[in-house]
């Protein structure tokens, strides 16, 4: 009887001990809370964003981008579509003349062909890598751009976060923190720059 009264003793005091405890530390995190919660009422974590769409469409570096694909799509559609004719023409010819070919001509041509739809495949894949890597390589400076930007904006720590704006990714926005239009004007100073030191 007496061993459980001590239990009862023992558990009592160690209840009291750590719920003591954890009260002090409750109370003690209760100021760092409370500033914590304040500082956020108090807007301290902006987030400011950008709109990807309207970079695109206004900064001259990416219209210039723009251009050159177009171009380029251009340059391969004749590219392929003169190939395609080469191939077409001989294809109807072999079929016209099939009847009085021998068997090493009908082998011949067939070999012609096979070599004509090969050089297609390579020539298409060969201008699809180019303007692949061209695309990366102009998207990955003006993203530099813009990062260059952002940390020169941002100096004076005012933004928590800067991001940039795209389909389906932002829900709710206020107009007040978009900085797109200085983000266009300070990229199209940059590039005019640049573009005027390539010039001298």
């Amino acid at each position: 009887m007496l061993n459980i009264i001590l239990l009862l003793a023992v558990g009592v005091l160690f209840y009291l001990h750590f719920s003591a405890k954890k009260t002090r530390a409750t109370t003690e995190k209760d100021p760092e809370q409370k500033s914590l919660v304040s500082d956020n009422s108090a807007g301290s974590c902006k987030i400011a964003y950008f709109e990807m769409d309207s970079v695109e469409s206004g900064f001259a570096m990416a219209k210039e981008m723009q251009r050159e694909l177009e171009k380029r799509e251009e340059k391969r559609n004749v590219q392929l579509a003169k190939l395609q004719n080469e191939y077409q023409q001989k294809y109807t010819r072999f079929q016209q003349h099939g009847p009085s070919m021998t068997n090493d001509q009908v082998n011949a041509a067939k070999n012609e062909l096979l070599q004509l739809e090969q050089n297609m495949n390579d020539t298409k894949a060969g201008l699809d890598q180019e303007a692949q890597s061209y695309y990366v390589e102009k998207k990955q400076e003006i993203l530099s751009m813009i990062r260059k930007f952002c940390l020169e904006y941002n100096k004076d720590k005012r933004f928590a976060i800067i991001i940039s704006n795209e389909p389906g990714l932002v829900f709710y926005k206020d107009s007040t923190l978009d900085i797109t239009s200085d983000l266009l004007k300070g990229l199209n100073e940059e590039y005019g720059k640049k573009k005027v030191s390539k010039k001298n």
